[in-house]
């Protein structure tokens, strides 16, 4: 679902994007998606969904919300970081991408109606995913030394209800609204004109990374293409046992019409310099996703937590930039290039544990310090036919882990880290100037520290 750009964009981003520290994903880690949205479901690999008494629960199963007793703020935020290698047959040999940190962060609220007790609701804002790469010194086909780089955020704000229809039974609704925005860089300082080896020649594309800018706190918009979209995610809870939950849930897809960019391509090989254009990116879907889980809780001590998950990205299929109105009258009036992703759809299992270390009777949630581990696996969706250092979202295997220390019955801290290790995948993508058995290596990290307020 999609609306076009206007007044409404700015009323609703704005806010968003002040609320948090950054907004900017630089690497996700289940395709484009994130693992966890708060330091606890971070450190159970993306696997609490239905044991987590946090507000990250609005934007995994909504109907966890009932897990939360009276009122409850969380606070999240930590450091991202990703380690890019690519290498080709252009004397590209482990070049490594710019391996700049990213701050994450997310914030959340919820209460339960002491009047209608059965029903809790909430809102919250979240960095959903995205993804960004910078090589800016490669070799080039075209026997140039240039840069490419491309960045895409999405960010959510969410609003959650769950209703409790019986002591084992929970319902969950959360309708959201989400911004995003999309740049990209292919080599924008070379310009080939055609010849009878290259009878289309080569103009060097830049879509305007503002929005990427100042670690992701670039304007919201600004010469970035950009969108406003809206989804909804609904989920169930249901406790079969007193120590055996389950649930599910589902997220709506929705598709991105990014409008309102600016671009440029490079025509200096026939004379007429760099020419601005008008731009838009199509084609980028966000998939739909179903999501079972279980949590058991064998001893008062611990919680042992799945997750698996189906995630549509075989929706992602062919990306279209396209470039209009050009500041050139003699450039070509309308230039649109077509990007293949061709991805495939993803299986996500995460499994977690945690352990309540010590424990204070007098409180009515005893756990004080908890000890949390966890690992996430996910197949690679990207097709060896379509993998570029433009979007190498290749990562499989995600070690977590962290713990949580309540200081007195209102105030807790929870650090959760994920360590994604090192894929590398050797391809040949024809569509993309990068030659025959490329190679893209991919590592990763991210840390979440949560600080959380009970009213």
């Amino acid at each position: 679902m999609k609306t076009e750009p206007g007044i409404l964009r700015w009323v609703i981003v704005i806010p968003l994007v002040l609320a948090l520290p950054d907004v900017h994903t630089a690497f996700a880690v289940n395709g484009l998606q994130l693992i966890g949205f708060s330091a606890e479901s971070t450190a159970l690999g993306g696997s609490g969904h239905i044991a987590i008494a946090d507000t990250s629960s609005i934007n995994t199963n909504p109907a966890a919300l009932s897990l939360i007793r009276g009122t409850r703020l969380d606070v999240s935020a930590g450091p991202l970081g990703s380690y890019l290698h690519h290498s080709d047959v252009f004397s590209n040999n482990e070049a490594a991408g710019e391996n700049n940190v990213t701050l994450l962060g997310h914030l959340g609220f919820a209460t339960r109606f002491t009047s209608l007790p059965a029903l809790t609701v909430g809102a919250g804002v979240f960095s959903q995913g995205g993804f960004g790469t910078d090589y800016p010194n490669l070799n080039t086909a075209f026997g140039t030394r240039d840069r490419t780089s491309s960045f895409f955020r999405y960010l959510k704000f969410a609003v959650g209800a769950s209703y409790a229809v019986t002591d084992e039974l929970s319902l969950g609704i959360a309708p959201s609204v989400g911004y995003g925005d999309i740049s990209l860089r292919l080599f924008p300082n070379t310009s080939v004109a055609p010849s009878a080896g290259l009878p289309n020649g080569f103009a060097g594309l830049d879509i305007h990374d503002g929005c990427a800018r100042n670690a992701g706190l670039g304007p919201v918009g600004d010469e970035c293409p950009s969108d406003v979209v809206f989804s909804v995610k609904v989920g169930a809870m249901y406790r079969v046992l007193p120590w055996l939950t389950v649930g599910a849930a589902y997220t709506s897809p929705t598709t991105f019409h990014f409008g309102d960019g600016r671009a440029s391509l490079n025509f200096s090989a026939v004379g007429l310099g760099s020419v601005n254009y008008d731009a838009k990116v199509s084609g980028v879907t966000w998939p739909q996703q179903v999501d079972v889980s279980l949590a058991a809780r064998p001893t008062d001590r611990l919680l042992l937590a799945l997750t698996t998950s189906w995630i549509n990205w075989d929706s992602l299929n062919n990306v279209d930039v396209t470039m209009t109105n050009p500041s050139n009258p003699l450039a070509p009036s309308r230039v649109t290039l077509t990007i293949p992703f061709n991805w495939k759809d993803m299986i996500v299992v995460g499994v977690g544990a945690s352990y309540a270390a010590i424990q204070e009777p007098s409180w009515s949630d005893r756990d004080r310090l908890m000890v949390r581990l966890g690992y996430n696996h996910s197949n690679n969706p990207v097709p060896k036919e379509t993998l570029s250092p433009l979007a190498p979202l290749i990562l499989e295997h995600h070690f977590t882990g962290g713990f949580g220390y309540r200081f007195t019955e209102r105030w807790a801290f929870d650090l959760g880290a994920i360590y994604a290790l090192r894929n590398t995948v050797t391809y040949t993508n024809q569509s993309l100037p990068f030659g025959p058995n490329a190679k893209e290596s991919i590592s990763a990290y991210y840390v979440y520290n949560t600080i959380s307020h009970r009213f």
